[in-house]
């Protein structure tokens, strides 16, 4: 470390050689990794500190010299004349934030180190019996600093021009008073073991012992170190003069937690200076809270400016000791009962606190128009972790106190954990914990309540009724969910467009038949036929919720058919037809895995719905004339713009349909035999082309919104009819003229073609059948 200052040398400020190794040993015990942690966090400050000197102007130094100068008239006169005036000359109002003339002013005020406050390190407790009235002198000063601001104006134009700079003023006032209740607190704490079991103790070594001593020491030494000029103060000293530093407290916290409490020391010992910890932060906090609320005219206009005990190095602390709590509950539970309730005490305040400071981060980021998803998202985690160990560990503590009472039935269970869960009811209300809430419903069996949260909680997809939809759905009470939804129709429908399933029972119940119809129909035809989420989170439900068999959507379909004929709107006559196709869509699908051999990838397709493009080409796969016909009735009952958009794929069909016989051995056949008109016709009605064609282009040919030559004619000269033309095959002629043996046998195809088309009924009783 640098040398001291010479001109300290010889005062009663200097110590022995015992005392100095006394006070460095609070860092002692350090961890190399602690030790870099702090080299570079020096290193940072001092660069930054280096910067803020060079980017300030004569213009700064000149404007913050004049308003010292005026000030310090106000403290002597009162008075304020023309102050605004000569500020806004020397340019006083054009730097915002820390640099700001104002703010380096009031971080001047209550930062001032103490001229007179020069004793012997060993006797510490006569150096901190001053602390408290330096620290109210301060408050008043920047108390009067304000009332300068007020009068001059010169606070209304800081509320217009430079809200950052007016926010960090008035937490200089926040901070200021955190520090003199932790002073406080720290009196409280001595006395309180003066007056314990170790009273015979030297009063220095009480004053001076503790987790929150050690903590003060901590940060005193880290400012110490950060600082040349401070290094012949007392760290003590440091600590409660470096007043703007207060979020450092935090810091420490959260980097040297393990050093404070060690896990070497008895359990007791670990929750007391837990619990001592846990203090001390709430009262910093609440205490600039409180100031906050006091002084609220005094503020900007808070948009987009989040409070100091907001920052991510505060709420890191805070959650640093309240995870340690709640690791120590864990450790203690069933064993030390009197450690549990004062941990669990503790760690409720300390849980309210932090999350506060949560949400006052998240709302600045919101403000500011910043993306706020990981935060709000490290926000629920903790909030949940926290709420959910103290809830449990205040089971533990219903269930003790059941056994021990006198009477036991389950109402006084209940009035037990009303009257121990009622502060963390209220933490869990405002911080919308819906687990915790559904919990303590659940455990209370207390309706009345469960229906209050639930109309205080209505956010913009049903807040905390969308939560209990959600946890009744999970365990199956369907009636209970829908009964409850009739007190929230408005978040009901919220939560029933998410989950089908259970949205057509509830439009059947208002008579909304052709609702439920198309909600059924849609259900049943879905590839995912679990719930439809809207969410971005997979609820449980959608991991545990087993597919609808193709016997489960057949029924659907049934209901949807049923649904329609009671609704018989002006669509129903459409809708049933297109109910009718998506039944033999699905009869087809069943049909075609008759036609495989048993197998794991059989049993697998068995379970899920198949779109119709890849049924069909899991027809084509098998290259069978029973597979390859079933292909075309599959087409029938799609739609026609599915076989206008997939024109490819049924001339994938008609070509398979033709490979499926041997036209060659056909024509020497006919040829050799010499084949009679009804001997050709006897022959050709047994090909799958003469079946396929007459499966789509018969008499009796049945499909879905048109007839297939409306996408692909028979006949090379039926082109013109359609609307537009492709560059390839166009028509069931154009496709056989492709085959290798058309050349050969080109009159027995298209005569198996046309004799298809124009029969009726050729087909014999044993061969397949296309599906009417």
């Amino acid at each position: 470390p640098p040398e001291r200052s010479l001109s300290r040398k010889g005062s009663s400020n200097e110590r022995s050689a015992d005392e100095e190794k006394k006070n460095v040993s609070v860092l002692g015990n350090s961890s190399p990794v602690k030790a870099t942690v702090d080299a570079r966090d020096i290193a940072g400050k001092q660069k930054g500190s280096f910067i803020g000197v060079v980017c300030r102007t004569a213009q700064d130094e000149e404007a913050e010299a004049l308003l010292s100068r005026l000030f310090h008239i106000f403290l002597l006169s009162g008075q304020v004349d023309g102050a605004l005036e000569k500020l806004q000359n020397v340019g006083a109002f054009e730097r915002d934030g820390e640099t700001n003339a104002f703010a380096r002013v009031s971080k001047s005020i209550v930062d001032t180190l103490a001229k007179h406050w020069t004793t012997t390190r060993g006797a510490e407790i006569i150096a901190l019996a001053v602390v408290s009235n330096q620290l109210i002198e301060k408050q008043q000063k920047h108390e009067k600093f304000l009332q300068f601001l007020a009068l001059s104006k010169c606070h209304e134009e800081l509320c217009v021009k430079q809200r950052h700079a007016l926010q960090i003023i008035l937490e200089h006032g926040e901070k200021l008073t955190g520090m003199i209740q932790l002073r406080e607190l720290q009196n409280m704490i001595s006395q309180s073991r003066s007056t314990g079991v170790n009273s015979q103790q030297p009063s220095v070594e009480k004053e001076v012992s503790g987790a929150l001593w050690d903590l003060i020491q901590i940060v005193g030494e880290r400012a110490r170190r950060n600082t040349v000029l401070l290094m012949d103060r007392d760290n003590a000293e440091v600590f409660y003069s470096k007043i703007s530093d207060l979020g450092e407290v935090f810091y420490c916290l959260n980097k040297h937690l393990d050093y404070i409490i060690s896990v070497e020391q008895p359990l007791k010992v670990q929750v007391q200076r837990a619990c001592e910890l846990s203090k001390a932060c709430v009262t910093i906090v609440r205490s600039a809270m409180h100031y906050k609320n006091e002084h609220h005219m005094w503020y900007p206009p808070p948009d987009g400016l989040a409070p100091w005990y907001s920052q991510a190095v505060v709420r890191e602390g805070l959650w640093t000791v309240a995870s340690f709590m709640i690791g120590t509950l864990d450790d203690s539970s069933g064993t030390d009962l009197p450690s549990q309730s004062d941990i669990c005490a503790h760690l409720e305040v300390l849980a309210d606190v932090l999350l506060e400071a949560y949400v006052g981060a998240i709302t600045a980021k919101i403000e500011r128009g910043e993306e706020h998803k990981g935060l709000s998202n490290e926000y629920w985690k903790r909030r949940d972790s926290l709420l959910d160990s103290l809830y449990q560990q205040i089971k533990v503590f219903v269930n003790i106190r059941y056994q021990d009472s006198v009477d036991e039935n389950r109402e006084q269970k209940e009035v037990i954990l009303r009257e121990l869960s009622s502060n963390l009811l209220s933490i869990a209300r405002r911080h919308e914990a819906y687990p915790t809430l559904w919990n303590m419903c659940c455990d209370l069996n207390d309706s009345t309540l469960l229906k209050e949260l639930m109309h205080e909680s209505l956010g913009p997809r049903g807040g905390f009724s969308y939560f209990v939809f959600e946890k009744l759905y999970e365990n199956e009470q369907f009636s209970k969910l829908l009964r409850l939804g009739e007190e929230f129709p408005q978040e009901l429908i919220t939560f029933l467009k998410d989950h089908q399933d259970l949205l057509w029972l509830h439009e059947i119940f208002l008579h909304q038949f052709s609702a439920a119809s198309k909600t059924l129909h849609v259900l049943a035809v879905s590839e995912d036929s679990r719930s439809f989420p809207a969410s971005e989170k997979e609820t449980v439900l959608e991991s545990r919720k087993a597919e609808l068999t193709l016997q489960d959507r057949k029924r659907l379909l049934l209901l949807s058919k049923i649904a329609a004929a009671a609704g018989k709107d002006a669509d129903y006559e459409a809708e049933v037809e297109r109910i009718d196709a998506d039944l033999k869509i699905l009869k087809l699908q069943q049909d075609i895995l008759k036609l495989f051999p048993d197998d794991m990838d059989k049993r697998q397709i068995g379970r899920c719905l198949l779109p119709p493009w890849d049924l069909i080409k899991l027809c084509l796969k098998g290259e069978t004339p029973e597979l390859v016909l079933r292909a075309f009735d599959v087409f029938a009952w799609t739609s026609s713009s599915f076989r206008r958009s997939n024109k490819s794929l049924l001339e994938e069909c008609w070509k398979n349909a033709v490979d499926q016989d041997d036209w060659e051995k056909l024509y020497d056949f006919s040829i050799a035999e010499g084949w009679s008109d009804e001997d050709t016709l006897r022959v050709l009605e047994k090909t799958v082309v003469f079946q396929a064609s007459r499966r789509c282009y018969g008499p009796e040919s049945g499909t879905y919104e048109g007839g297939f030559d409306e996408v692909l004619p028979l006949r090379q000269d039926g082109i013109e009819q359609l609307p537009s033309v492709d560059n390839g095959s166009s028509s069931v002629e154009a496709i056989l003229m492709q085959h290798k043996d058309f050349p050969i046998a080109g009159k027995l195809m298209l005569a198996a073609v046309m004799l298809g088309s124009a029969q009726a009924d050729l087909c014999e009783e044993d061969e397949p059948k296309p599906m009417e």
